[in-house]
């Protein structure tokens, strides 16, 4: 090798050391819908060859939470599916280039020495931080509810729903099994009807001795799905009871033990003392969230609730160099609280995304606009679902297609193409295996 190609080399790996020096650190805690989002966003913006992108998170992959009650029900007696339901769902945080992954959990914030400090002690240094920390189910304290209860909210979550419900189905030494869901919101309602047809399904094949498992959904309102529309709230109660889902509304959970649930009823908003226990082989809770833990000991001024408050563009009130998004912003001047879901989150991941490009690129951030109301659509089971797009009211077929519609459109929009197309196709194949009409 001649000097002249020698000096060649060492000048372009003194460039590209110098390049990477001067990038933008962008640290990005959280690798969910919001955090996963706004990292693929930032790859494929104008400066991707400006910045150094890293997510920390002490899961490897992106869970698709809306497809979690697929994985839980789907195929019950089909434990090939296992891995291909798994796969629909789960997007590995370390296969994209561009985006570095640190598989940790934060521990604490330094914003002065601009550090997230990771429980492992290590610290990432950053210039502009991102924090998608979502949320966590919260059991309201109810006893047995963690010994004895599952909640949907990982994939591991309704791997072990799935293996629990796989067992009752095959189970033929009791005549009549019990599954308790409590919670009649998007979450509970959807594993509910899912589990139901299922259930169904089985029954038409053979493989199940008719009526011979029972679903029942539980609530302390009076009715499912209280964030829809009194005409769609009584479509998902004739499509529930047409599932054969028990309805015990104005009911509350009052405990949960290995094979039963002790249950109160609400007379006027107020509790019964006396508590009814109902035998049952499995309780899934989908009760609602609560912030994580960390939350509170980070420092930033929070919203009684304990999310973070948060200006216009989504920035903490006392640095403007950390972003909050999704289930742990507040946005302090707000109209109104954001529901604490996927949508927003993603929806979110594109303000704070284009506001980081115009920090790296010196320019003014530009104001997040909420929405007086969001578009909705929960899955019934089968090809069912109801909902509101555009403000208009959705049922049935329709509105069935256009939730597989909204499924597609968030991974093209955070994968490539062809990932995208594929992960699509797989999983309207896999989960379309026990949808009937």
């Amino acid at each position: 090798m001649n000097l002249d190609c020698r000096v060649g080399i060492t000048l372009l790996a003194m460039t590209e050391i110098e390049s990477r020096m001067t990038q933008t650190r962008i640290v990005i805690v959280g690798g969910g819908f919001g955090g996963f989002s706004v990292a693929r966003r930032l790859v494929r913006s104008s400066v991707s060859n400006r910045i150094a992108v890293t997510i920390v998170d002490p899961s490897s992959a992106s869970v698709y939470t809306p497809w979690l009650y697929e994985v839980a029900s789907g195929g019950i007696l089909d434990d090939s599916l296992r891995g291909d339901l798994v796969r629909a769902t789960d997007i590995m945080l370390d296969r994209f280039s561009g985006i570095r992954f640190r598989r940790c959990a934060m521990q604490s914030i330094d914003p002065v020495m601009r550090n997230v400090v990771c429980a492992d002690g290590s610290a990432i240094p950053y210039d502009i931080c991102v924090l998608a920390v979502g949320s966590v189910s919260h059991d309201f304290g109810i006893p047995g509810a963690k010994q004895f209860a599952t909640d949907l909210k990982r994939t591991s979550d309704a791997l072990m729903i799935r293996t629990e419900l796989s067992n009752i189905m095959q189970d033929t030494s009791a005549k009549q099994r019990r599954i308790v869901i409590a919670g009649a919101g998007a979450n509970g309602t959807e594993f509910a009807a899912e589990c139901a047809s299922t259930i169904r399904a089985l029954e038409k094949r053979g493989a199940l001795s008719a009526r011979s498992v029972e679903v029942m959904l539980i609530d302390s309102g009076n009715e499912p799905l209280k964030m829809l529309s009194p005409f769609l709230r009584k479509k998902t109660q004739a499509r529930l009871r047409d599932l054969g889902v028990v309805l015990r509304m104005n009911t509350a959970l009052a405990n949960v033990a290995e094979h039963s649930v002790g249950l109160k009823r609400i007379v006027k908003g107020v509790p019964a003392e006396k508590i009814e226990t109902v035998s049952c082989e499995y309780c899934v809770t989908a009760l609602g969230v609560k912030m994580p833990e960390i939350v509170a000991s980070l420092p930033f001024e929070r919203h009684p609730k304990g999310r973070i408050l948060v200006d216009d563009a989504l920035r903490t009130l006392e640095y403007r160099d950390i972003f909050v998004l999704g289930d742990a912003a507040y946005v302090k001047e707000g109209k109104y609280p954001d529901p604490q879901t996927a949508q927003v989150a993603v929806e979110q991941s594109i303000v704070v995304a284009r506001n980081i490009v115009a920090m790296v690129t010196k320019r003014p951030v530009l104001p997040y606009r909420q929405r007086a109301s969001w578009d909705i659509l929960i899955a019934l089971g089968g090809k069912y679902a109801v909902g509101r797009a555009l403000g208009v009211p959705i049922w049935g077929y329709t509105a069935y297609i256009l939730r597989r519609f909204v499924d597609a459109r968030y991974f093209f929009s955070v994968l490539p193409w062809r990932s995208a197309f594929i992960r699509v196709v797989k999983g309207v194949a896999v989960y379309g295996k026990n949808e009937t009409p």
